[in-house]
């Protein structure tokens, strides 16, 4: 069985929220890198009801996931921050995580149905 939506947004939540603390606590941080603590805390708290199986949640959660990393790329490639950047990753990488357990999903139900 694959990793579950849920277990994605929890760790991609988690991810986020330490990274942006990170970005807020090192010498010369920015108080704007707690936004991606804001929307890893946003994240965190959808996962509990993605794992109810609430489809509303789980779209918003990844709706918002893909949105911060578009623009979590876009800032950090113009800052030139490395933490950004490895916040963009962490949220694309868990969209491509969302796409590979949607399809075993699919799979599934195909094959239940047969």
């Amino acid at each position: 069985m694959f990793i579950k939506a849920y277990q994605i947004m929890f760790t991609g939540a988690i991810l986020l929220i330490i990274l942006g603390i990170y970005g807020f606590i090192i010498p010369k941080g920015s108080p704007t890198s707690l936004i991606s603590s804001a929307v890893g805390l946003v994240l965190f708290i959808l996962a509990f009801s993605v794992k109810k199986d609430n489809h509303i949640a789980a779209h918003i959660g990844i709706g918002l996931t893909l949105l911060s990393a578009i623009v979590f790329y876009i800032t950090g490639f113009i800052r030139g921050n490395s933490i950004i950047i490895v916040m963009a990753s962490v949220c694309l990488a868990s969209v491509i995580f969302y796409i590979f357990d949607f399809i075993a999903r699919k799979r599934q139900r195909t094959q239940a149905s047969v």
